[in-house]
């Protein structure tokens, strides 16, 4: 190897300094680095030794890469730097052959830098070979045995943090990516085990705090959020740095109460750099502190709501509280008497404030439910007996929500309480024959509710009963209670009433087909006869189609994470039994409202069906898929488009078999552009709705083609759609004129004729 180390050297450079082919260019590289790792091993290998076959390789590496150094904003810049970095993360030996040479010629070509590009470009060359210096002597979170590095990156150190402090704190704002790169650096450089001192990487966090906290926003926000990635890597090496530091200069730029918070503009930002940077233990432990102190306070005012500054601060501690029981070995149970008790007592004897407010009643909910989940056993079984007292009563004197109808809020921490219990968690409450006891209370207690999230929370818990904690074979007074409300529906109610028994049945038919109850097929079957016209008031169909798009749909309370029981063959079974239901009744209906609402079912269950499932029995659902994009309301039209994606990206032969390639075209055209008419009532056509006609006109010519023997389907249509795209350039909407863009340039590049491109090629 050292015999043919250079003539190796020669033949390999060209593939990293004139790389036509990434692939190959990374295969050269670690060749490159292979050689200077077994040159390393050799024993004449002694880097005091100018004959070693380590320096007689690198010798000639160092020069050509410094060569091209010179012009730093040239592309073989660029490459040099990789391979600089490929042959000093070696070994110890080859990094500091490498190091003493380029380094000092590194800090020359920086000061004679023309420009900010330039010594950008040599500052990007500097962090590889801190990124190499990390991998021979190892960070703080990762060390490593070799040592004897101190010496030899001493000589650099107060040079180094000269250049990139000037870089990132000396220079102007704007000079977003030059900054973005000293940040970058000053990072790497402050991880490398042992060589800077407390107070020095103390002065870097106190950089990055700067840029959080004071700096306004440039661009795209990169260097702000790089600045909070940055405190967040070294709270996990130094958490005491930013403990002292970084902590008290957040929590001192947090508003003291909600008034406070409507005149100042960055108090999210600086949540989220203590929800950032709060990874440690410790650094959690201050992170709660400080913030339920401050919630104490704000918990005290008064007023009606809303409460945005509240809210942020409990979306934070979720935040952080949801990252820590990720690998679900986080055992919250210390914040269990402090947060869900103590606070659940508070919302029981409010009677105004944030703590009667319905947003911070979900998010206190959320946040108790995952402590509860990631508690002890004897702490769930605390929260299992106290579901509806909130902690009010002594354990063991349980009420029912019948008994909860003031104050009626507290039942939203309630419903997220019960989600967090397992399925054979029991109480005085929770028994099997208590609980249809407990779905009849709820579903008589809703209506009654002028509130619509308490109704809601009503319904949740009804749904959690039916799925998670009715037994099989008590499943038959859950049939009995769900005939009941459909009785009740074709004899007639108020028009409020049947807007609420449609909604708790959809309840129930969601709870039971998660869990493929015996007679799920007969529930499906019964809410697709509510779409009947002839049989039910119109706003009972039109509700009811609305319906459909729940069955399937993710819940945050009824899912896995809360013990729900949900089959994987769920959806499935629905589309199994609804599809061709609802595509029969379609074809035999008469009435133009109902064919509206069968197609509002339809594309409820398609947008909410996994494409697997779907695309077996396409051919028979593109005509409805077809007929729901006329529909005016935006929702179905929006489902449609995204399971029209699908179907064009996995399927696209089908697409063309079926014929239907010009309506479908024509159709997405009407459905990106925003008419006159619709300009004037932008509620008549959503950006989002434009937007995804734009990308399903672009994914036509990615995946639907000509062939030898055939012309491209789309070629006949490549006039109008290009004329029609024009108008979608002048749309209000930047993301929407994009997607346009897109569109016109597959449209234009894609769409050709082969036959004509072979006659041409042989005429030339």
């Amino acid at each position: 190897m050292a015999q043919y180390s250079v003539t190796l050297w020669d033949a390999v450079k060209f593939e990293v300094l004139q790389a036509q082919e990434p692939e190959l260019a990374d295969d050269a590289l670690l060749v490159l680095k292979g050689i200077a790792s077994c040159l390393s091993k050799s024993t004449n290998s002694v880097h005091s030794s100018t004959s070693s076959p380590l320096l007689q390789y690198l010798k000639p590496v160092n020069k050509e890469c410094l060569e091209h150094l010179h012009e730093p904003a040239a592309r073989q810049a660029k490459a040099a730097g990789d391979i600089l970095k490929a042959v000093s993360s070696a070994s110890l030996k080859s990094f500091e052959a490498v190091i003493k040479t380029v380094g000092p010629q590194l800090s020359v070509i920086y000061q004679s830098g023309e420009g900010i590009v330039h010594q950008r470009a040599v500052l990007e060359v500097t962090n590889q070979l801190f990124e190499a210096a990390i991998d021979v002597y190892g960070s703080w979170t990762s060390p490593k045995s070799m040592t004897g590095h101190e010496d030899l990156l001493n000589e650099f150190k107060d040079k180094l943090v000269a250049i990139y402090s000037q870089a990132l704190m000396g220079t102007v704002k704007e000079e977003v990516s030059f900054r973005l790169t000293a940040a970058k650096g000053l990072l790497l450089f402050s991880k490398l085990r042992g060589l800077l001192a407390d107070n020095e990487i103390g002065m870097f966090v106190q950089y990055f705090n700067e840029i959080v906290l004071k700096e306004e926003s440039h661009g795209r926000d990169e260097l702000k959020r790089f600045a909070m990635t940055a405190l967040a890597d070294i709270s996990r090496f130094k958490p005491s740095l930013i403990s002292d530091i970084t902590f008290p200069a957040f929590v001192a730029r947090l508003p003291d109460n909600e008034e406070h918070a409507r005149e100042a503009k960055d108090y999210r930002s600086v949540l989220e750099g203590l929800a950032e940077i709060s990874v440690e233990k410790d650094l959690l432990e201050t992170f709660m502190r400080r913030l339920l102190n401050r919630l104490d306070i704000l918990f005290q005012t008064e007023g009606e709501g809303p409460f945005p500054y509240t809210t942020a601060i409990l979306a934070a501690i979720h935040y952080v509280l949801r990252r820590s029981t990720v690998d679900g070995k986080m055992d919250l149970g210390a914040y269990y008497d402090r947060v869900v008790v103590a606070l659940s007592k508070r919302c029981v004897a409010a009677s105004e404030g944030p703590l009667v407010d319905e947003v911070v009643l979900d998010m206190l909910g959320r946040i108790s439910n995952l402590i509860v989940r990631a508690s002890a056993m004897e702490k769930k079984q605390h929260a299992a007996d106290n579901v509806y007292t909130l902690f009010r009563q002594p354990d063991g004197m349980q009420a029912t929500p019948a008994l909860l109808l003031e104050p009626q809020m507290p039942l939203i921490v309630s419903t997220w309480l019960l989600a967090s219990l397992p399925k054979e968690m029991r109480s005085v409450v929770l028994q099997q024959e208590h609980f249809l006891q407990l779905v009849r209370d709820l579903a008589a207690f809703a209506p009654r509710c002028r509130n619509a999230a308490v109704q809601r929370n009503c319904l949740r818990q009804i749904s959690l009963y039916v799925n998670k904690h009715i037994a099989n074979q008590n499943l038959s007074a859950v049939d009995e209670f769900f005939s009941e409300q459909l009785s009740m529906l074709k004899a007639g109610s108020a028009e409020d009433a049947s807007v609420y028994q449609v909604r708790l049945l959809f309840t129930l038919v969601k709870a039971l087909t998660l869990r493929l109850a015996p007679k799920t097929n007969q529930y499906l079957s019964d809410i697709v006869g509510l779409l009947e016209s002839s049989r039910y008031s119109s706003e009972v169909s039109k509700n009811a189609a609305l319906g459909f798009g729940t069955i399937l749909a993710d819940d945050d309370v009824l899912s896995k994470i809360n013990f729900a029981q949900i089959r994987l063959l769920a959806p499935q079974r629905v589309f199994q039994v609804l599809t061709p239901l609802i595509s029969t009744k379609f074809r035999e209906s008469q009435s133009v409202g109902e064919k509206e609402n069968y197609l509002v079912a339809l594309s409820g269950v398609l947008g909410t069906v996994p494409s697997e499932i779907v695309m077996p029995e396409l051919p028979i659902l593109l005509p409805l898929l077809l007929q729901s994009l006329d529909i005016s309301d935006q929702a179905v039209k929006t489902a449609t488009l995204e399971t029209t994606a699908v179907v064009i990206a996995n399927n696209p032969a089908a697409l063309v078999e079926s014929g239907h390639i010009p309506a479908l075209a024509k159709r997405l055209l009407t459905a990106a552009t925003l008419s006159k008419q619709a300009a004037a009532a932008a509620a008549q056509s959503l950006p989002r709705t434009r937007k995804l006609a734009t990308r399903c006109l672009t994914l036509m010519p990615r995946y639907i083609s000509g062939s030898a023997a055939k012309v491209n389907p789309l070629l006949p249509l490549k006039k109008d759609v290009l004329q029609g795209l024009t108008k979608v350039l002048d749309d209000p909407k930047r993301d929407v004129r994009k997607e346009g863009v897109d569109a016109r340039a597959a449209w234009i590049r894609d769409v050709d004729d082969p036959v004509e491109d072979d006659d041409e090629e042989e005429e030339e």
